[in-house]
């Protein structure tokens, strides 16, 4: 009976030795980690040298002296001491192969004053024999026979100059009403008919390559103030009214949209100029404000390829950015 009580004892003193070692654990293991959450730094330092004092992790390995700039001495047979030096590699050379691709001209951002380098100003006189040398050897292309031309294309032209100076588009108060909207949207069928605009767009695109210089010439001849007499060119008022129709109307909107990129461009490009001029001499009579149409432009003709005068085009469209704010 008695060995039976003690055994009972020794084992509930061994279940109460066992919870009490269980509890310590856990209650160390809870100390430990609230410590390493408060103090990372300290107890990764701690467990670093425990380690170390165990013999767990072996010690740090010293650092190995940095390479000496200078030569190493080392002594010789007979006791002469020698520098030992170590050849350096020889730097890479670099080749500077030549450009295949043109310098450009640097631009000089908007608000200098001072635009990138561009052709002279074209004088009335230049203008009138570029104009007119163009115009004697159109007379000679084979694709205008097939239109039958009862004149001679310069009297041609000369006429259909003169028909839409005569009736020009409605540019004031065009969305009164509905008829006027029409009647600009066909304003160039109504006044010279579908025959001649055929003329005109086959002129367009077969003379892709000299279509800049005869623009460029023709907005010279336009606003020139003494051209000879027997200049082709677009009377400066009418070049007014068809620049304010074209940038400032629906109906001349709608017609640019119908036409190619570089056509559209060169149209608004001088189409601006025109309404600056106009707005230099006090002419501007439809009070055309173009302040808002001139950096779309800027953005449109950065993003094209197709613009061989791109740079002179748009150190000019800055310029007039400048003398023309944002209200």
């Amino acid at each position: 009976m008695a060995s039976r009580k003690r055994g009972k004892a020794e084992k509930t003193e061994k279940k109460l030795t066992f919870q009490s070692v269980a509890l310590g654990c856990t209650v160390l293991a809870a100390v430990l980690a609230g410590a390493w959450v408060l103090f990372p730094q300290e107890m990764k330092e701690a467990v670093k040298l425990a380690g170390k004092a165990a013999g767990l992790q072996p010690p740090d390995e010293p650092k190995k002296p940095e390479a000496s700039p200078f030569p190493i001495l080392k002594p010789e047979q007979g006791g002469a001491v020698t520098a030992q030096t170590t050849q350096a590699e020889p730097p890479p050379v670099s080749v500077k192969l030549p450009s295949t691709q043109p310098e450009l001209p640097a631009l000089v951002p908007a608000g200098t004053g001072q635009p990138a380098p561009s052709s002279p100003p074209m004088s009335c006189s230049q203008a009138a024999e570029k104009l007119r040398g163009f115009i004697d050897g159109l007379e000679k292309k084979e694709y205008l026979k097939q239109f039958n031309l009862k004149q001679p294309l310069r009297k041609q032209l000369d006429s259909l100059k003169d028909k839409l100076a005569a009736k020009p588009p409605a540019v004031v108060r065009e969305t009164d009403d509905l008829y006027t909207v029409i009647s600009n949207t066909a304003h160039f069928f109504r006044v010279i008919g579908k025959d001649n605009i055929q003329l005109l767009k086959t002129l367009l695109e077969q003379e892709q390559g000299k279509i800049e210089e005869m623009v460029a010439a023709l907005h010279a001849a336009s606003i020139g103030p003494d051209c000879p007499a027997d200049t082709i060119q677009v009377p400066f008022s009418t070049a007014y009214e068809y620049s304010v129709f074209f940038l400032n109307t629906i109906g001349g909107r709608s017609y640019l949209f119908r036409r190619e990129a570089k056509v559209r461009l060169l149209i608004n490009y001088y189409a601006l100029l025109l309404i600056d001029e106009a707005d230099s001499k006090n002419l501007n009579t439809h009070g055309t404000d173009i302040s808002s149409l001139i950096q779309p432009l800027i953005r449109e003709i950065e993003a094209t390829n197709q613009l061989a005068r791109k740079e002179e085009y748009l150190a000019k469209l800055r310029g007039l950015a400048e003398r023309h704010p944002l209200r």
